[in-house]
């Protein structure tokens, strides 16, 4: 092989090692890193241009942007969007003891990630565990949030929400697959860097598609987007699971939704196999909410009825 040929080969293993900036239709696109509030190392991903900024807060914990962030990108058409993988997901720094990936800690980074890009308030917009996130942050810090977007929130309270939630996708997985998705567990944190990428595709393929009134919309590249992490951090994601919901402890967002008056909107699929009952007990709580059912869709709504999501969220965020 000539040496010219020998150099490209080489530079794109290169980029293709460190992983390459994701283009987007919706607008211009920077990614980097930031200081957490304990100099951990935060990747994010900035998208568009223009006078007003939305943050989205992805799923998991434990997942990365790959979570809905790309899928939210149609609302940077007249703004900016920013997003970042929380600490010890994605391609933020690998976090491992448990101590340091609690909700403070996670709050905390949000706190900085505010400062860093000098938001005097933010419009944030959370997909499942990230609306907990974002319950926790405006509660801690009243004055900096400017509006919710709550879509398909987790269940606001541990009892009985969790189980109810847990038993009902179980019962649709059934038991043979449930148990897999429990073997992948263990496997993940012992796997090679190629298994680890196998095992997460494999889980997400096996969990994703109660959560859809058309299991077919969950496509090959969905999950390769969830799955956008380096190995380490595809291996540490039970850690982060297990670290978030010890440390939120038998939790109930409802008294802190009640003090939180900035405008809120909730947005679940109407035919979601996630027990309604939770999504609505979100929209009781909150002062200041408006709540949109979509219809033909399931818990990933903006998935399968992307028009929809997208005009109910531009409706309430307004120019």
């Amino acid at each position: 092989m000539k040496p010219l040929c020998l150099a490209l080969v080489f530079l794109l293993s290169l980029l293709v090692c460190s992983g390459q900036t994701k283009p987007s239709r919706y607008g211009p696109v920077s990614e980097g890193y930031l200081s957490g509030a304990d100099g951990v190392r935060l990747f994010y991903r900035k998208v568009g241009s223009g006078r007003k900024t939305v943050v989205f807060l992805h799923g998991g914990p434990g997942l990365g942007i790959g979570d809905g962030g790309y899928n939210m990108e149609p609302l940077a058409r007249k703004r900016v969007l920013l997003m970042f993988d929380q600490r010890g997901s994605g391609r933020s720094q690998v976090v491992t003891d448990p101590r340091l990936l609690g909700v403070d800690h996670q709050v905390s980074d949000l706190e900085a990630f505010r400062k860093h890009f000098g938001l005097e308030r933010m419009t944030l917009i959370g997909l499942s565990w990230g609306t907990g996130l974002a319950t926790l942050y405006t509660a801690a810090h009243p004055d900096r949030v400017e509006k919710l977007v709550l879509v398909s929130p987790m269940p606001p309270a541990k009892t009985p929400y969790f189980a109810e939630r847990t038993t009902k996708i179980n019962s649709l997985i059934g038991q043979a697959k449930a148990a897999r998705l429990g073997e992948i567990r263990q496997l993940l944190a012992r796997s090679s860097d190629q298994e680890a990428l196998s095992l997460c595709r494999e889980y997400f393929r096996i969990s994703s598609p109660p959560y859809l009134v058309n299991p077919a919309a969950f496509t090959s590249e969905r999950a390769e987007e969830i799955c956008e992490a380096p190995a380490p951090a595809l291996r540490n994601r039970f850690v982060i699971v297990s670290a978030v919901f010890e440390s939120l402890g038998d939790w109930d967002f409802r008294p802190l939704l009640r003090r939180i008056n900035v405008p809120a909107l909730v947005v679940e699929g109407e035919q979601t196999n996630v027990p309604l009952d939770a999504t609505r007990q979100w929209a009781a709580a909150l002062p200041q909410v408006q709540l949109v059912l979509i219809p033909n869709a399931g818990h990933v709504h903006f998935i399968e009825q992307p028009r929809v999501f997208f005009k109910a969220v531009e409706k309430f965020l307004g120019e």
